[in-house]
């Protein structure tokens, strides 16, 4: 009997240390290492910025008896946006940019899609961006230009991002930007300047500028 009761005695012994609500035996006086909490792959982003730019080269704008004339591209833009998004490890993001850009004779609304690359996954890093979309708005006329309506843009940086605190971080941008106006330009033929015809046109303006913001995490 005593045999029976030692037998059994043992096996609820070893069930007990198996047992996983049980704490483990610690050999040597050393804890186990804790298992490492894996990042997310995927992570929300925001990005909000604000920037200025300056028209560059020139565009192409009436005929007057088969000469077309050209004029400077001196427009300045002040533009404010956020980018809302995903990203992908510690690099690569991708998001929608909505925002709001005031010409000296215009507004516009541009919606973009955006892409970004750390150079490495670091709090403190250089990075590369790109906006591609289309920008609905006006241009207003003036004694150089016609009215124009929005149409394809596009945009292209290289910045550097720095860390605030845990999760918000600083970036200054310097960026070249390709801008469509949906507009139209008058032929005239005769040497009473009369116009002929209205050609419809989408003039390519450049810019180049800089932007500053904050983005989170």
């Amino acid at each position: 009997m005593k045999r029976i009761n030692k037998g059994l005695l043992l096996l609820m012994v070893l069930m007990m240390a198996g047992s996983p609500a049980l704490p483990q035996i610690v050999i040597g006086g050393e804890e186990p290492p804790a298992p490492e909490k894996k990042e997310r792959s995927l992570k929300y982003f925001n990005k909000t910025e604000a920037g200025l730019s300056f028209g560059i080269g020139k565009y192409k704008t009436d005929i007057y008896n088969g000469i077309q004339k050209s004029i400077r591209n001196d427009e300045i833009v002040f533009t404010f946006q956020t980018i809302n998004g995903i990203r992908f490890g510690d690099q690569l993001g991708i998001g929608i940019s909505l925002g709001v850009e005031k010409w000296q004779n215009g507004l516009f609304w541009p919606l973009y899609g955006f892409l970004s690359y750390d150079l490495k996954p670091a709090d403190n890093t250089f990075y590369g961006a790109l906006y591609v979309g289309y920008s609905p708005g006006f241009r207003d006329s003036d004694s150089f230009h016609e009215a124009g309506y929005g149409a394809f843009g596009m945009s292209i940086g290289i910045g550097y991002k720095m860390k605030l605190s845990k999760n918000l971080r600083f970036i200054y941008e310097v960026f070249y930007k390709y801008q469509a106006v949906d507009s139209k330009y008058n032929m005239y033929t005769t040497v009473n300047d009369t116009l002929h015809t209205v050609l419809d046109y989408k003039t390519p303006l450049h810019f180049a500028g800089f932007k500053i913001g904050l983005t989170f995490p």
